[in-house]
């Protein structure tokens, strides 16, 4: 079996040569191309910095960096051939297609890259030729380490996702690569203003004592002659190419003896535009409706228009007032979070003339909630991560990205939730359908002040615990408690919003038709 697969690897990748001339001279431009890639980002540390010190920093970041997109890049490109379950009709153990498909892993692409950047920094390093020993084991655990990350990923992303799912799994990597790019350009910039900066060593320490960074950490130590700092690495490395290996076997023996679960029958999925990204459920379709909304009703438009408005003023009375930057940086995004979570707490009143659907049908109170939240989450958590990332990159310490990510999450959670509740308990008159946005309804005595005053009082008031960390954190920043904080942060949130709706659900309830006669009394 380990032969058969060897002779596919070969062919796939001769393959790349076959075809017309302008294939093949497209193949071997993007094959120069790579490898000039490699043996660049192999001289990257050298142009750095001059010191072999301070080049280690800069080896762990950068390895760190390779094995993590190795670890990801299969979650969000369909970029894997030779997968466990073309071979579930061949006269084979799970374990000898597994074996198999992982040595044959060796003959690929992206394989040879690797190996030509390691081969480069042998090369281009001569302080390592005194430890020959610990390069030949470094390089051999990440390689190991590449192909174990690279082949889990790949297996778990198809034996758990349906096919359906991988185009929203697309737009979630290309969230995590705009979150993360604003933090590596700041890392960059760094390391090219000062290699021996405290960021630099930092991001090294951490990543040093993670299976990504554990081999570049544990080479260093071995050519300085700390052995026993090289074998604690080292070891970590190790430990964790068991474990995915492990994980690997078992991941072909389930993929081997199941198939994917198929597409419920009877369910349109042509001609319904945003409803054909949801599944035929309640919460799912109230949340299809919601997010149609937003994107057609011009008195939702105007209000996520205007949002970010309030932080900017706020921003210039500041900054008139003398704030230093890097302090007012951190205001903006939590405002606009905070508002955009509270910016629903009116939110039946808006689809009064469409809430006796959810009344007539019978459907659960936490569905309706959880369904009109959809806008909200769908786009502040990519906001709430993105953000967080641009803030700390210009407040210039990457150190605080926990504490800041865990305070923008738990504002925009907690005000979600809040609204969840006032939605269905103090709906006030609203901009009727139809009605230019900027129309005010003829409505006296409605309570509209109330209702916002006090959930915002609530959205604030239930905002304070994870805020409080955070800022004791952002003074502090240690990378313990902004651990604490950015947990604090989020499991808070949750929390209060999984409250909210299950409270508001309960309210909806209870209050159906009495919603229905308040808010056909306002049109």
């Amino acid at each position: 079996m380990v032969a058969r697969l060897f002779r596919l690897r070969v062919a796939l990748l001769l393959s790349v040569f076959r075809g017309g001339f302008r294939a093949v001279a497209r193949s071997v431009f993007i094959g120069l191309i790579s490898v000039l890639a490699a043996v660049g980002l192999a001289w990257l540390p050298l142009w750095l910095s001059r010191g072999a010190e301070d080049r280690v920093a800069i080896d762990v970041i950068l390895s760190s960096v390779l094995l993590v997109l190795v670890a990801l890049v299969p979650f969000f490109a369909n970029l894997g051939s030779l997968e466990p379950r073309q071979f579930g009709s061949y006269p084979a153990t799970p374990a000898s297609i597994a074996t198999g498909l992982f040595l044959s892993s060796l003959l690929s692409w992206p394989t040879i890259w690797l190996l030509v950047w390691m081969a480069a920094l042998v090369v281009l390093r001569p302080e390592w030729a005194g430890a020959p020993l610990a390069v030949i084991i470094a390089g051999v655990l990440t390689l190991v380490l590449a192909i174990a990350f690279a082949r889990v990923s790949s297996a778990l992303v198809r034996l758990v996702l349906p096919a359906k799912a991988t185009s929203a799994l697309r737009w979630t990597g290309l969230l995590l690569l705009l979150a993360a790019l604003p933090v590596m350009i700041f890392l960059l910039a760094d390391a090219l203003r000062s290699p021996r900066s405290q960021a630099i060593r930092d991001a090294a320490g951490v990543f040093g004592w993670t299976p990504f960074g554990a081999t570049a950490s544990g080479l260093s130590g071995a050519v300085h002659g700390e052995w026993a700092t090289a074998a604690a690495h080292f070891g970590i490395a190790a430990a964790a190419f068991l474990v995915l290996l492990l994980c690997w076997y078992l991941l072909v023996a389930r993929s081997l003896t199941s198939v994917e679960r198929p597409v419920s029958a009877g369910v349109t999925r042509d001609g319904l535009e945003i409803f054909e990204r949801f599944p035929a459920k309640p919460r799912d379709v109230i949340a299809a409706r919601a997010l149609t909304y937003w994107r057609r009703d011009p008195r939702y438009r105007i209000a996520l228009f205007a949002i970010p408005v309030a932080p900017v003023i706020m921003m210039a009375a500041l900054w008139i007032a003398g704030m230093e930057m890097h302090v007012l940086a951190l205001l903006p995004l939590p405002v606009i979070l905070l508002l955009f979570g509270w910016s629903v707490h009116n939110d039946v009143a808006l689809d009064s003339t469409a809430i006796w659907m959810h009344v007539a049908s019978g459907t659960k109170g936490t569905h309706d909630r959880a369904g009109r939240l959809a806008p909200v989450l769908l786009i502040g958590l990519p906001l709430a991560v993105v953000g967080s990332s641009i803030t700390v990159t210009i407040s210039g310490d990457w150190r605080l990205l926990p504490a800041v990510l865990g305070m923008n999450l738990a504002v925009l959670l907690v005000a979600a939730g809040v609204s969840s509740v006032f939605s269905a308990m103090m709906p006030y008159p609203a901009t009727r359908p139809g009605d230019s946005p900027f129309a005010q309804p003829a409505v006296q005595g409605s309570g509209a002040g109330l209702a916002q005053t006090l959930s915002m009082l609530f959205a604030l008031l239930f905002s304070l615990p994870p805020v409080v960390l955070s800022v004791y954190a952002i003074v502090d920043p240690t990378l313990g408690l902004n651990l604490v904080a950015l947990g604090l942060g989020v499991a808070w949130g949750l929390l209060i919003l999984g409250a909210g709706i299950l409270i508001g659900g309960k309210i909806f309830d209870r209050g159906a038709p009495e919603l229905i006669a308040v808010t056909q009394t306002f049109d």
